[in-house]
């Protein structure tokens, strides 16, 4: 049987209960969300993080409220980071889905605000494998452009970065790296960007590549590292966009962003 949690804002509960979890409860899916299936007195994190695991399909609402949820915003990170191509955005009241989280950016989602019919439709295709996967549809809206503006279409999600790596007590050595998608940081050998500090641990952080419409976006994100990553002195505790001239450190080094290209953009 299929599974599906749902993550929303308490101020979506009447979409979700009244439009959402029907839909999904009457083809046979099993559906869990914080709102109606959280014990009463029981571990609410423990419980959330049993459900995410177990689940095949992570639904987030969209709305104004969503963004500000601080338990939206945590669900849908793990489930980014757990759950890729498995991430499937529920537009129920208009918002920038990046203001929730960046990567949402990336995923075109189902926009139940003027159809429901035709978006309940699209979402049953999808989850029962008979439409389009969502990590190959991807998109970051214009900052001028409204809400409904037509999907981007981006084939490639590859940087060249430059970087000068400091480490105790030598100076500082430019490196090149290109990145595919998202590289590893840290002490391994294969570490794609591999930094040869005892403090650094074997997989300290990710970089990981979004299309954008000039250029391309960088984030970091820590992978729960023993020691912390510090952006311009200040520890990360979930995925940041990084730009060029931020100082990242990690154990005793101390890595500068020099620059960061779209090796695409010569083709467009």
């Amino acid at each position: 049987m299929t599974r599906i949690f749902i993550s929303y804002s308490t101020k979506d509960v009447e979409f979700v209960l009244s439009c959402l979890k029907p839909l999904l409860d009457n083809t046979g899916i099993l559906t869990w969300c914080s709102g109606t299936d959280v014990r009463v007195a029981a571990d609410w994190e423990r419980q959330i993080r049993t459900a995410l695991v177990q689940t095949d399909w992570f639904i987030v609402v969209l709305s104004p409220d969503a963004q500000q949820s601080e338990w939206v915003q945590s669900e849908t990170h793990w489930a980014l980071e757990h759950l890729r191509g498995r991430v499937i955005p529920v537009m129920a009241r208009g918002c920038d889905p990046c203001e929730l989280h960046l990567r949402l950016g990336t995923i075109q989602y189902i926009d139940f605000r003027a159809n429901p019919a035709q978006a309940g439709a699209q979402l049953l295709a999808l989850v029962n494998g008979q439409g389009p996967g969502m990590e190959s549809r991807t998109r970051l809206p214009e900052q001028s452009a409204g809400l409904d503006a037509p999907t981007i279409i981006r084939k490639t999600r590859q940087a060249d970065i430059r970087l000068l790596v400091e480490l105790p007590p030598g100076a500082g050595v430019e490196r090149h790296h290109r990145i595919e998608r998202s590289a590893i940081i840290g002490r391994a050998d294969e570490a794609d960007v591999q930094i040869a500090d005892a403090c650094v641990s074997r997989k300290h952080a990710r970089l990981t590549v979004l299309p954008a419409d000039r250029g391309v976006i960088l984030t970091l994100t820590d992978l729960e590292s023993a020691n912390g990553t510090f952006v311009n002195d200040r520890r990360i505790t979930s995925e940041q966009r990084i730009e060029v001239g931020d100082l990242i450190a990690m154990g005793g080094a101390r890595i500068r962003l020099l620059a960061v290209d779209d090796p695409g953009a010569a083709d467009g």
